[in-house]
């Protein structure tokens, strides 16, 4: 009878698990609880963004100037239109004007970005408006496909597709992800904030945007000096948004750009960019075009590219595509 008791209290010392691992095992199952929540909470915001932020995707055409349209999930080298915008309806009887315009030329293959500025006073065609005047006005009469097909015929590369974005929703985007680090390419002083060529800076979105917008201060370079620093920026946020620790604000990140981003890009294409074409974001060849500013018959101040400088930005952009 002893010899059977014994028995039985071994067996049931043998079911009882140790503390350590009931510990560990829950800590484990949390962990994947708290990953699978994660998950649906990012494709549920990543689903919410692809509704707020999608515009014009089914009606989308490719660019004339290709022989067919690009492929991002086969890695097709791509080029994108970057508007910066300005939504002041007041100034001028004009509403949304593209005030910063970069394109980019991404080529994954090469891991190779090829940036463009082109200067929002640039006297160019309005195609589809049947005017000359500042290319940046063609966004407020056309929105992006008429800025899209004024610039392709500016400069003879293809856009395959664009991303605007709201000036006043950058400056909130950089404050979201902690700042950016940008290094000043000339040496001037804007709204308080003093900067030294070659030196390193932290910047909040509001010195950020301030940093970019400058150009009448003694010392930024006019109009050239703010188109390389509206690039600085731009490069710089690019890798804070792609960087780990912008995974942590993820719910913000999206409803700012759900608010101040649109663009004819899917969300497949997106995430496909950020993945397959991450590389070429670390190797960045900055061009600006060359040229000279002048008063027209109009009254107005426009920038006149320089025909080699339109001619070697068109090479370089192109080379970088893939195409002749």
């Amino acid at each position: 009878m002893e010899e059977r008791q014994k028995v039985r209290k071994r067996r049931r010392r043998k079911k009882r698990m140790p503390v350590w691992l009931k510990v560990l095992l829950t800590c484990f199952l949390l962990f994947i609880i708290a990953g699978l929540a994660f998950a649906v909470f990012t494709f549920y915001k990543l689903n919410q963004l692809s509704t707020s932020i999608n515009e014009g995707t089914e009606e989308r055409q490719a660019s004339k100037l290709r022989r067919e349209d690009v492929n991002v999930d086969k890695k097709d080298p791509i080029s994108i239109a970057l508007f910066g915008i300005d939504s002041d309806e007041s100034r001028d009887g004009l509403g949304e004007r593209s005030d910063s315009i970069i394109l980019l030329s991404v080529n994954p293959n090469t891991n190779k970005t090829v940036m463009v500025s082109v200067p929002r006073d640039t006297r160019a065609e309005i195609v589809g408006n049947g005017t000359v005047e500042k290319i940046n006005h063609a966004y407020a009469y056309g929105g992006p496909q008429m800025a899209k097909d004024s610039i392709e015929n500016l400069m003879n590369v293809p856009i395959d597709h664009y991303v605007s974005i709201n000036m006043d929703g950058l400056k909130d985007l950089i404050d979201i992800v902690g700042g950016v680090t940008v290094t000043s390419n000339a040496t001037f002083t804007v709204r308080g904030n003093s900067y030294v060529e070659g030196l390193p800076y932290d910047m909040d979105g509001t010195e950020a945007l301030a940093f970019t917008r400058s150009r009448y201060e003694e010392g930024s370079g006019g109009d050239f000096g703010r188109q390389d620093r509206q690039q600085l920026v731009v490069e710089a946020l690019g890798q804070k948004l792609l960087s780990v620790g912008s995974i942590t604000r993820i719910n913000s990140i999206v409803d700012t750009l759900g608010y101040n981003v649109k663009t004819d890009l899917t969300m497949a294409d997106i995430q496909d960019i950020g993945t397959k074409y991450n590389g070429a974001r670390r190797n960045v060849e900055r061009i600006q075009l060359e040229g000279t500013g002048e008063t027209m018959e109009d009254g107005l101040w426009y920038f006149l590219p320089d025909e080699e400088s339109l001619k070697e930005a068109e090479r370089k952009y192109k080379e970088n595509l893939e195409i002749e």
